[in-house]
């Protein structure tokens, strides 16, 4: 097999090897396994906090070494990094394992962001296919979507057989996973030039993302957009359970809700050729501001789970149109760390929410900090249409 064909391999192997990982029969019923194990949902977000502490902390550093010393090298360390997150959470007995397991999770979440990104991008780079990106991109959500399912709408029955039972599915999966990651190719790619530290190579990119108009404006609708959409995510098991929705559909809510989002994300290449990205990000901001309010305001279990699937919608199109811009105005030895970069200010934002978030929720519900969400997210709204959409 010649270089180009080794390299061309990347894109079935890594959709496999991703497909694998989507085995996570655990996602569903995770956090009322935490509850279950007597956790507060404030104790769930300090696992959050640490999280996100730990995840800031290897965000850039992860990624300057997937610019530097490849990219192959770091999603491998990520899947380790995920395999360990399991096989913590299986033996863990004190609460200090979970927190302990969520330094390993954040830790498998910052070497594999950006990275991944950066290595598909540059593997189709290689086979001169880079102007397909999107078109790739999502199509591994459609590779992903039967093991997912079957994941998904297992999970509540399994949980109902045995707490663990998720967890070690899961893990067998991951490992396998792991063993595809193994056989992938490093595709070339340019490399910067100058050697400088982690610091002055964080303080570069971040002068970098300022300094461009672009991905100036796009990091804050990015921040504003992932604060609506991954508290929805993150905390929707919670949202959840304090509407008294039967446990066996909450696998099936999930199920739906990563359905949607892989048609969204496949839909939104060619959307993108009909409507420009001002109108996509509209389209975004507005939809998911409107699904919080709804979710608010009901008190009908059926009513909220719908509003909870229905933003992998605007979550769908936001993930491959949000990509596509970015990646259009950065070059090739910037792209995981740039990535980066918008996750680590995603997750200082998550740093200062998360608290106020489960503390509210323990103290009222769900609905309260969802609603300080949504007004916020309004607020933008207001910003985005006026003013913010002629910087994009």
């Amino acid at each position: 097999m010649n270089s180009n064909q080794q390299i061309k391999s990347n894109i079935w192997k890594y959709y496999l090897a991703t497909s694998l990982a989507y085995f996570g029969f655990y996602t569903p019923i995770i956090q009322l396994f935490y509850l279950a194990h007597d956790l507060t949902i404030f104790k769930i977000a300090i696992l959050g906090i640490v999280w996100t502490i730990a995840k800031m902390i290897l965000e850039v550093p992860s990624s300057i070494l997937a610019d530097k010393w490849g990219r192959k090298k770091v999603m491998i360390i990520s899947s380790f990094f995920a395999i360990l997150q399991l096989i913590t959470i299986l033996y863990a007995t004190e609460y200090w394992h979970f927190i302990l397991a969520s330094v390993w999770s954040a830790a498998a979440f910052a070497f594999l962001s950006g990275t991944n990104i950066a290595f598909f991008y540059d593997t189709l780079k290689v086979i001169k296919k880079e102007d397909e990106f999107d078109k790739y991109w999502a199509r591994q959500d459609i590779y992903s979507q039967i093991p997912l399912i079957i994941a998904f709408v297992a999970s509540g029955f399994l949980y109902n057989f045995s707490s663990l039972l998720p967890f070690q599915l899961s893990l067998i999966f991951l490992v396998l996973s792991f063993l595809v990651t193994l056989t992938l190719h490093e595709p070339k790619y340019h490399k910067p030039i100058e050697e400088v530290s982690v610091f002055s190579h964080f303080k570069q990119s971040a002068q970098f993302i300022f300094k461009n108009s672009h991905l100036r404006v796009v990091l804050l609708f990015t921040i504003l957009f992932c604060l609506g959409s991954d508290l929805s995510y993150g905390y929707g098991q919670i949202y959840l359970k304090q509407l008294a929705l039967p446990v066996v559909l909450f696998g099936i809510a999930y199920t739906l809700k990563s359905v949607l989002c892989t048609v969204a994300a496949n839909l939104a290449p060619s959307l993108r050729r009909r409507f420009s990205y001002r109108s996509m990000f509209g389209f975004e901001i507005i939809a998911i501001t409107f699904l919080f309010y709804v979710m608010v305001l009901t008190n009908n279990y059926i009513i909220g789970a719908i509003c909870f699937i229905l933003i992998a919608i605007p979550h769908g199109f936001f993930g491959i149109s949000k990509s596509s811009y970015v990646h259009q105005h950065i070059e090739s030895h910037q792209r995981a760390t740039i990535e980066s970069m918008f996750s680590f200010f995603i997750a200082a934002v998550f740093l200062i929410v998360e608290p106020i978030t489960g503390y509210l929720a323990d103290i009222y519900s769900m609905k309260l900090p969802f609603l300080l969400v949504a007004i916020m997210m309004s607020i933008y709204c207001f910003y985005y249409l006026f003013y913010g959409h002629k910087r994009i």
